[in-house]
């Protein structure tokens, strides 16, 4: 199963890791920005929008 996963998404374990470990933490600032942004909606316009688009874009790579 673990190795199927990698294979299906054609990355080694240091690539996935690293892709897998950055979009974590992307998130997080992506959602922390839009609950604020709930709020103040002068703040941070898009920008949750933006990061999400950003890495759909680069895990199709």
């Amino acid at each position: 199963m673990f190795k199927k996963h990698l294979s299906e998404a054609g990355k080694t374990y240091w690539n996935h890791f690293s892709f897998a470990f950055c979009a974590g933490w992307i998130l997080m600032y992506a959602g922390i920005t839009s609950i604020i942004h709930a709020f103040i909606p002068s703040l941070f316009p898009f920008t949750s929008q933006k990061i999400v688009k950003n890495l759909m874009e680069k895990s199709q790579n």
